[in-house]
């Protein structure tokens, strides 16, 4: 059981931390929702949130694809 978690541990270790692109993405998204909250009328400047919490989903799992291709792309060369 132990093993199980600390494999989990390390894996979501090295998605969020070591991939630079996720990083990358979570800023772009953090500017566009400022720029969007800054030029937004009053009625929508709700949406912000909505919008962030959006784009975030959408980067994890682009990026849990493309780590999947990856790690499939890698055994499927052992």
């Amino acid at each position: 059981m132990s093993k199980t978690f600390s494999a989990i541990w390390e894996n979501a270790y090295g998605l969020l931390v070591d991939d630079g692109s996720l990083a990358l993405g979570a800023l772009a998204a953090v500017a566009i929702t400022w720029l969007f909250a800054v030029i937004a009328t009053a009625a929508f400047e709700q949406l912000g949130g909505g919008l962030l919490l959006v784009m975030i989903c959408v980067l994890v799992l682009a990026n849990l694809y493309t780590a999947g291709r990856r790690i499939r792309h890698t055994r499927s060369l052992e």
